[in-house]
């Protein structure tokens, strides 16, 4: 099962194109695929990547939960497939963002690939930087949510 982690710094040139870290690739190993779906996140102004399976799956998850022919779910489904777009990689592993895409999350030239288990995110560095949580923050939050220790999962 694909589980991305760690963080990556990237280059953007000025096509929009990007490539993929060798680690993430290399975490992909037989599922690696040319498609890939980019979302603008919605809690923060960074973009998620999914390898296109694991997108499908997402969006299976999301089906069973909205209806279409329902006028509020109708409008959330509109604007959430507004907000996405598919993008092939190619053979050297480059993956062309869109510009409103890059926009979106404010990276012009330099970039940061975090992985996020099923997905990977692409922020601009000090972006990336001012969402990170602190030490305490994260002790914190680990021992508030996840109840401490992994030996108490």
């Amino acid at each position: 099962m694909i589980s991305f982690s760690n963080k990556y710094s990237a280059t953007v040139d000025g096509k929009g194109r990007i490539v993929l870290p060798a680690p993430f690739k290399k975490e992909m190993g037989d599922a690696l695929e040319p498609l890939f779906v980019v979302e603008k996140d919605v809690y923060d102004a960074c973009l998620n990547l999914y390898p296109y399976a694991t997108w499908q799956t997402k969006v299976e998850r999301l089906r069973k939960r909205l209806n279409m022919d329902d006028p509020v779910h109708s409008k959330m489904l509109s604007r959430y497939y507004e907000e996405i777009v598919t993008v092939t990689m190619a053979e050297n592993g480059r993956l062309n963002i869109p510009d409103d895409m890059l926009q979106y999350a404010g990276i012009t030239k330099e970039a940061i690939f975090t992985g996020q288990g099923l997905r990977m995110r692409l922020w601009e560095p000090s972006r990336h930087q001012a969402s990170r949580l602190s030490d305490e923050e994260y002790t914190r939050l680990y021992k508030e949510i996840l109840g401490g220790p992994m030996e108490n999962f």
